[in-house]
């Protein structure tokens, strides 16, 4: 089996690579607009908030049981079925098996439109394989992508500040009946959520993303779900289980180094958005120019993006932009460094994060002048 290291020629910068190779690795494919065949009622411009039917009386604290039983429930059954995922004009039709082994979360998501491709998870690692191109791409599970999961809501009881849960009422969804409910947020920095949670089995069967404005940007539901006494995946020991030989492995992202680079310290995020902050913050290097980039993410629980720290040469031109798999990013240039920031959040917060990433002051240095990004 080959093995080798994605190169980045020097016109991208590392963080568009990585950012790059993981849509690609999981996102949906271009096909023709479907929204008027989702698999869903239809939903006014402005529905975040409105009810299918008459709404329903639970609160707050009933509605975050759900949730808490649903975050539990997605990661702990077993069960198997297919779901359809719509974003603008993307649209992807996918088979999915899932179960837990030893503590650690196995699923295998298979597509049924477009090119033949196969996303094997097992724990925190994610492989994505091509057959027909003999090629199978490695690295961290993208936990933006995993739409019908419940791990981005495993945070409710720390929302309440950020977000207002709504009842809506009774749905039913491929078939199931389920509980509706809006995750509403307070102000512009953050999308708003519908989620349709399973009354007898407490499964994730539908969520949407609502923009700033109240209005549908994606939809994510079972067409077909069921609970599975029992599966076994042939990879569910092993990532790479049954892939012959020769397959071309490519790895995402630089390779890890434990210390910051120190001629490249110094940033930080200040003021983040309200409600944010920084989860992580790690550094790589980029195996082809051997530079350092930093990759810091930041999150309020529910949202999150990215940012990405790295040398460049010359100037770049201030720039948001919404990209192909519906995340929204922004980028600007200090001196020879490049500031990018990208999430499944509104223009409002990349910009917010991108304008705020600033070179620390350090004692003695009152004008902030940082240590230079080499």
């Amino acid at each position: 089996m080959r093995a080798l290291r994605l190169p980045f020629p020097q016109r991208f910068s590392m963080a568009t690579f990585v950012l790059a190779g993981v849509a690609f690795c999981c996102s949906p494919v271009r096909a023709e607009p479907l929204l008027k065949a989702l698999p869903a009622e239809p939903e006014a411009p402005t529905s975040l908030e409105t009810p299918e039917a008459s709404g329903g009386q639970a609160g707050t604290e009933t509605l975050r049981d759900r949730v808490r039983a649903m975050v539990d429930a997605m990661a702990s059954r077993t069960y198997g079925g297919r779901f359809i995922h719509i974003r603008g004009d993307q649209i992807d039709l996918m088979r999915v098996v899932h179960r837990q082994v030893d503590g650690e979360r196995v699923e295998l998501l298979v597509s049924e439109n477009g090119e033949v491709r196969e996303i094997r998870r097992l724990g925190d690692r994610c492989a994505c394989l091509w057959p027909e191109r003999r090629q199978v791409m490695l690295g961290d599970y993208p936990n933006i992508n995993s739409r019908l999961s419940g791990e981005r809501f495993e945070a409710i009881d720390d929302l309440e500040d950020d977000y207002r849960l709504i009842d809506l009422g009774g749905s039913r969804v491929a078939g199931v009946n389920c509980n509706l409910m809006a995750v509403v947020p307070r102000d512009d920095y953050r999308y708003g959520y519908k989620l349709c949670i399973g009354e007898q089995e407490p499964l994730l069967l539908r969520m949407s993303i609502y923009d700033e404005g109240g209005r549908p940007i994606e939809h994510n539901q079972f067409t077909q779900v069921e609970p599975l006494d029992s599966v076994e995946l042939t990879f569910q020991d092993e990532l790479l289980a049954g892939l012959e030989s020769d397959f071309e492995q490519i790895e995402l992202g630089g390779e890890p180094v434990e210390q910051a680079p120190i001629r490249q310290s110094g940033w930080v995020v200040d003021p983040l958005p309200a409600g944010f902050e920084i989860r992580s913050r790690s550094w790589r290097r980029n195996p082809v120019t051997g530079q350092y980039f930093e990759h810091m993410v930041i999150t309020d629980g529910l949202a999150t993006a990215s940012v990405f720290v790295e040398k460049r040469d010359g100037d770049a031109a201030r720039q948001v932009t919404r990209t192909d798999q519906g995340m929204t990013m922004a980028a600007r240039s200090v001196d020879n460094v490049r500031i990018t920031a990208i999430g499944d959040v509104p223009s409002a917060t990349v910009e917010a994060l991108v304008e705020n990433t600033v070179r620390e002051t350090v004692p003695g240095d009152e004008a902030g002048e940082g240590p230079s990004g080499e």
